[in-house]
């Protein structure tokens, strides 16, 4: 048998990685990259979502300050419209209704992207003044 000086252990003959040390690198890759898509489809699935959240906003904002600018109350109940904004239709749900002031009326306007869907992108809600005291 041949001894080894304490200091001194046998070189390996090959130099490089095993097979194992291989297999959990590309384990390790896998899981970041894997992470990293997700990462990127979460925010590319929130850009859209703000994106029609703010056009949402601007067609309710907009109804809201037309609204509030005829020279006539507008009726009680509610009203479905349809407005095209950046080549996409918005379904626009109008709500007025009655408050104890008789000298006002209450305006909810929804924004929905499908005309059928029950919850809304954006919502907005306002006041109109009586027009016949308006100076």
């Amino acid at each position: 048998m041949k001894q080894f000086p304490d200091n001194k252990k046998p070189a390996r003959s090959g130099r490089g990685f095993t097979l194992i040390e291989v297999l959990v690198a590309m384990t390790i890759i896998a899981v970041g990259v894997s992470a990293l898509v997700a990462s990127a489809g979460a925010s590319v699935f929130r850009a859209d979502y703000l994106r029609d959240r703010e056009f949402g906003r601007w067609i309710a904002s907009n109804r809201l300050a037309e609204l509030q600018s005829l020279p006539a109350w507008p009726d009680n109940g509610t009203t479905n419209t349809e407005v095209e904004m950046v080549g996409l239709d918005w379904f626009v749900r109008t709500r007025t209704q009655a408050v104890s002031d008789d000298d006002l009326r209450r305006v909810d306007v929804e924004v929905r992207r499908d005309k059928d869907e029950d919850s809304y992108i954006y919502t907005v809600s306002g006041f109109i003044g009586n027009p016949a005291i308006k100076e």
